[in-house]
């Protein structure tokens, strides 16, 4: 794995993170309720025994912080990972739908009802589903398109 090849996913999947945490703020501005990302943040501090914020507000600026950076970090490893675990040569197309598909599984599928921030994805209604999978996918691609970009210079 090259070096600006892993950059080019990292970045990728940077992008993709920094678009999605925007559609999420959006959101919890026009909405008045915290994103899907606050809640698995604030879960997360319940089961660590941390402080308990109040799950109906919105959260502050450093809450916001710990929030989106936390999701951002997420991002560059997985980009990370997808430079790890694919070919120089896989197609962006292919590598990115493939490598968006299993992050979304392991993350919403898997992981987050086993560490009991999130309820199991099969439990969510089809809309949720639909969006979560289309995110991801979009993830992926980034995340591949990124990493093929920079592999070629």
């Amino acid at each position: 794995m090259s070096g600006s090849r892993l950059f080019g996913a990292i970045a990728g999947g940077l992008t993709a993170g920094i678009g999605i945490t925007a559609l999420l703020v959006a959101g919890e501005r026009k909405s008045g309720r915290p994103s899907e990302l606050a809640d698995l943040e604030r879960a997360a501090e319940a089961r660590l025994g941390l402080r308990v914020r109040d799950h109906g507000a919105l959260p502050g600026p450093g809450e916001q912080a710990v929030i989106q950076g936390g999701h951002l970090l997420l991002s560059a490893v997985a980009g990370a990972t997808y430079a790890a675990v694919t070919d120089e040569d896989s197609g962006v197309l292919s590598s990115g739908i493939l490598f968006g598909l299993s992050f979304y599984a392991a993350m919403h599928w898997i992981v987050g009802p086993l560490l009991g921030v999130k309820k199991p994805e099969w439990q969510a209604d089809p809309a949720t589903i639909g969006m979560h999978t289309a995110n991801h996918l979009l993830f992926g691609l980034a995340t591949a398109a990124g990493a093929r970009l920079f592999s070629r210079r």
